[in-house]
């Protein structure tokens, strides 16, 4: 037996996700922002794992790579709409790979571009950090 036989489906979004107006608002306003990129041949790869045993694994893993994937993330009703925690500063070589790396991500479509100096109501965002590595 292996793991993927026996693990439970990924998570949907919470009914309370997905129907809070605060997010919903900015997704329908900007939805060129939230486009899902999908490298994969769902229905290929969906129709290679038409024997799996666990038919529920491969029917929420399906889904997420045609709808996206719940983080496994939990807000409470305190939790403000918006957060900004990106204010790590960054600088020299490392501030110059970050940008670099973004633009390559802008360039093959993995990230979405600008959209404007502040975030929208119902994003969050979390610092970033630069580790170099040896070669």
């Amino acid at each position: 037996m292996t793991f993927t036989e026996i693990v439970a489906p990924l998570p949907n979004v919470p009914n309370s996700e997905l129907l809070n107006p605060v997010p919903n608002s900015t997704i329908s306003s900007h939805p060129h922002l939230f486009k899902i990129v999908m490298p994969i041949k769902v229905d290929r790869f969906e129709q290679l794992l038409q024997t799996h045993p666990n038919r529920p694994l491969v029917e929420s893993v399906c889904r997420g790579l045609r709808e996206g994937f719940w983080p496994f993330a939990t807000f409470d009703d305190t939790a403000p709409d918006t957060w900004d925690n990106s204010a790590r500063l960054l600088e020299g070589p490392n501030l110059d790979f970050a940008l670099r790396q973004r633009d390559e991500e802008i360039r093959e479509d993995r990230f979405s571009g600008a959209f404007g100096p502040d975030l929208l109501p119902g994003m969050y965002s979390m610092p970033i950090g630069i580790i170099p590595k040896p070669h």
